[in-house]
């Protein structure tokens, strides 16, 4: 019988026009993502020891990191890059990495109008990872609290930078002025 498929189609179709609606307005309004999401990588500099793990277990050779000897034995990291234009984020690196100084759990943000912009070096990284921290009660993605060095570190930059001012404020600003 045609007539029983197409009430069972009908009454489909009603339920969804009832339902609210299921679009979101992205990049206004985003989604909560799981933790386990395997979004932008973080970089933390203090738990990085310049070994190059990651970049050796990345197959898309999109993480560049070159380090200097210092006289006491440890490395200084000269450069730290990662091209997130072709990174394919299957997470390798952070598995690699003894020290977890690579995590994933950034926020999702690769929408972008430039492509350009999606390589980044140590300071766009690391600026990354501070606004991460702070935005995150200073817990690292696994969930470890950040040290207190780093905080203070964290919370001296950000008092330095400039704030960036809503439009809101801009208004309520130009009408208290006259």
């Amino acid at each position: 019988m045609y007539g029983i498929g197409m009430a069972r189609g009908m009454v489909a179709v009603i339920k969804r026009m009832v339902r609210p609606v299921a679009t979101i307005e992205f990049p206004e309004v985003t989604r909560p993502m799981s933790p386990r999401a395997r979004t932008n990588l973080l970089w933390f500099d203090e738990r990085c020891t310049g070994c190059s793990t990651c970049a050796q277990a990345c197959p898309d050779g999109c993480i560049l990191v070159h380090t200097s000897p210092n006289p006491d034995g440890t490395l200084e990291k000269v450069r730290y890059e990662i091209d997130f234009r072709i990174c394919m984020y299957c997470g390798l690196c952070v598995e690699a990495c003894p020290y977890q100084a690579i995590q994933a759990g950034g926020v999702f943000e690769d929408a972008v109008y430039e492509f350009d912009t999606m390589y980044k070096d140590k300071h766009a990284l690391t600026k990354l990872a501070h606004e991460h921290l702070r935005r995150n009660d200073y817990q690292y993605p696994h969930g470890q609290r950040a040290p207190q060095d780093v905080i203070e570190v964290i919370e001296i930059e950000h008092a330095r930078a400039p704030q960036p001012v809503s439009k809101a404020e801009r208004v309520i600003e130009t009408r208290l002025r006259g």
